[in-house]
């Protein structure tokens, strides 16, 4: 764990491969948070995690620095289940620095998102997302590109 890590509520944190950078928040006070697998979970420094967020890793779950994962996001890397027969889906899923995960929104596996990403709340994110752009809908598509003064790291602001 790095420095400063903050954690606010009750969060159930039971990944066993778990490493948090400097300056992690995690907010759980009114919906329950869960960071929870086998799989490799790394996070950069000054992540944040709001209530109710659900991350799961059986394979690989990397997030950059400064990123934010708004309330009741739903993050793995498995489709827990195989159907038609066919076998399960475990691919890592990597979040670039920077990005903000609106609220409510699922991404699934083997999912990339690029470098200061929003997306938008309640989106599915089905595909790999490409640097500074705004994804949103189910399946999640590219609504526009985003534009960022100079030295400007993250797509979000306190």
């Amino acid at each position: 764990m790095g420095a400063n890590a903050t954690v606010h509520g009750w969060p159930n944190v039971e990944a066993t491969d778990l490493v948090v950078g400097d300056d992690f928040r995690i907010w759980s006070v009114y919906r329950r948070t869960m960071i929870s697998g086998w799989g490799r979970i790394r996070m950069g420094d000054r992540v944040f995690i709001n209530s109710g967020v659900v991350l799961f890793s059986v394979e690989e779950v990397v997030v950059g620095d400064d990123v934010a994962i708004a309330n009741e996001v739903y993050l793995t890397d498995t489709s827990s289940h195989g159907i038609e027969g066919r076998p399960l889906v475990n691919k890592p899923v990597r979040i670039g620095n920077g990005s903000w995960i609106g609220a409510r929104a699922i991404v699934l596996p083997g999912v990339t998102i690029g470098s200061r990403v929003v997306v938008a709340a309640g989106s599915v994110v089905t595909k790999d997302v490409p640097d500074d752009t705004l994804v949103g809908g189910n399946p999640a598509k590219p609504v526009r590109t985003l534009t960022y003064p100079d030295g400007c790291v993250r797509a979000w602001h306190d």
